[in-house]
């Protein structure tokens, strides 16, 4: 207020010619000094009544004299008090914070107990049981997770042999055990699991058996004689089938899913318009590329899933020759071929081993889909576990020895349409029932290996010890869909 009229009295100084602006200016000045002087009365009438009274200043010391013993002595209350009313007062952004903070410290504190566990782990020497801690396994039930978490602890020795070996033992013996135990967790004979182990290695081994006990799903092929695969699975699907497109390589094949209805009981089935195939069966037939108006033979062709697929390429114009050993399984090819509408097949019961005989230099194209062991489709017929020896694989392989010859004699390879291709394809992972057998063949006819034409799977070269083949084999890898 003060300095306000001192402002306006230079003011008046400095206009001091100007009357009118002079008479202005002391009014101003004189209303404003009339202002100050009331205030000033005003605040020094009511002092006292500004002041706090006595009773609350001693309210407000008393506060302050708790918070000081709560400060340096309090119990354990006031501070749980003292937090509450902190986590109320705290932002919503600050308890998230300290709850991500306290997430993190705990986190940090397992993955140092993980990591401390681990280095244990892995540099620890394990102990594999002895002769009296078998003969007590043997009297007792031992529960899956404690055989799989020893099958674990050995493939963690075998890859680190030299530093985690218990002295004095050797790699045979923790094979040996590995196999007992993969035996006895996934139900095989023991012999079945140690030719897996020769074949693929103690962690292939491993997979090998984990993926024959997972189920496949259902597949169907698309009869594109009597539909066509856009119509039928519309129609599957209004019947509560819920499916999908097998894989880009396949333009016939379906993926069945969940189904309210039997599949192979639909109107659609009864038609003829699909047939019941799995994905695998059906890489054979597409290796072969059968060409309309080709002759063409199947030597095991029951129950007539193949011999389809190949007339469904042909169209129906050629030839098809489908024969197989045992005429009561030839009742069921005649059924699904009448029933797909395939008008180019002629039907037989033969030994395959001497049609190259009988009808030398008569096939286009050859299928030879061997009888065999079935050890690669365990997950379809889980019997094979415990049905299929190793005599019964060396049977097996002896057999299709001899069915090869005879369909490569069967064989034109002088034909006009571009033939001469035989196919050979079995259900079988067994090197006695593949690589052996064209082996075998190479060095009894002249013939060459091609490729496949197939483009999808995955390669395995298999490098066991139980495969003894020439250069020109050995080059050659699986293929497995």
């Amino acid at each position: 207020m003060v300095s306000i009229y001192i402002v306006l009295y230079c003011i008046v100084h400095m206009y001091h010619e100007d009357t009118s602006a002079t008479f202005f200016a002391h009014i101003i000045c004189t209303y404003l000094y009339h202002i100050h002087i009331h205030i000033t009365l005003i605040l020094t009438e009511n002092a006292n009544w500004l002041k706090p009274k006595q009773s609350k200043m001693k309210l407000m010391s008393s506060d302050e004299e708790e918070e000081d013993v709560d400060e340096f002595g309090g119990g354990a209350a006031n501070d749980e008090s003292s937090d509450d009313d902190d986590d109320d007062e705290m932002l919503e952004v600050e308890r998230q914070s300290r709850l991500l903070d306290a997430e993190m410290k705990l986190e940090a504190q397992e993955a140092s107990a993980e990591l401390q566990r681990t280095i244990a782990q892995q540099t620890s020497i394990y102990h594999l049981p002895t002769i009296e801690e078998i003969a007590d396994d043997e009297n007792r039930v031992v529960p899956p997770s404690e055989l799989r978490a020893r099958i674990e602890d050995i493939l963690e020795v075998l890859a680190d042999f030299k530093n985690r070996r218990e002295e004095g033992r050797s790699r045979s013996e923790y094979i040996e055990r590995l196999g007992q135990d993969m035996a006895e967790l996934f139900g095989y004979l023991q012999e079945l699991v140690d030719y897996f182990l020769d074949m693929f290695g103690p962690n292939e081994c491993l997979e090998f058996l984990e993926a024959s006990d997972k189920s496949r799903p259902l597949v169907v092929r698309v009869n594109t004689l009597k539909a066509r695969r856009k119509d039928l699975a519309a129609a599957l699907m209004k019947r509560g089938v819920r499916l999908d497109p097998l894989a880009p390589w396949s333009k016939v094949g379906l993926k069945i899913y969940e189904s309210t209805v039997p599949i192979g009981a639909t109107p659609e089935y009864l038609a003829g318009h699909y047939m019941l195939q799995s994905a695998a069966s059906m890489c054979p037939v597409m290796a072969l590329a059968p060409q309309p108006g080709d002759r063409v033979m199947d030597m095991s062709a029951a129950p007539g899933g193949k011999t389809s697929y190949i007339s469904q390429l042909m169209r129906n114009k050629g030839v098809v020759i489908a024969n197989d050993l045992k005429p009561e399984r030839q009742k069921a090819t005649v059924a699904n071929l009448h029933r797909l509408g395939v008008r180019n097949v002629v039907t037989c019961c033969y030994d395959g081993r001497k049609l190259g005989a009988q009808m030398r230099n008569s096939f286009d194209r050859i299928l030879l889909d061997a009888p065999c062991s079935g050890l690669g489709v365990i997950s379809r017929d889980p019997s094979v576990k415990v049905q299929r020896t190793m005599p019964d694989v060396l049977r097996c392989g002896h057999l299709q020895k001899e069915l090869l010859v005879g369909a490569i004699d069967a064989l034109n390879h002088k034909s006009k349409k571009g033939g001469g291709y035989m196919v050979y394809s079995t259900c079988s992972v067994a090197v006695a029932e593949n690589e052996e057998v064209i082996n075998y063949l190479l060095s009894k006819r002249d013939v060459k290996l091609v490729d496949t034409g197939l483009d999808f799977g995955k390669l395995y070269l298999c490098m066991s010890s139980l495969l003894v083949v020439g250069p020109t084999l050995n080059s050659w890898p699986r293929l497995f869909i």
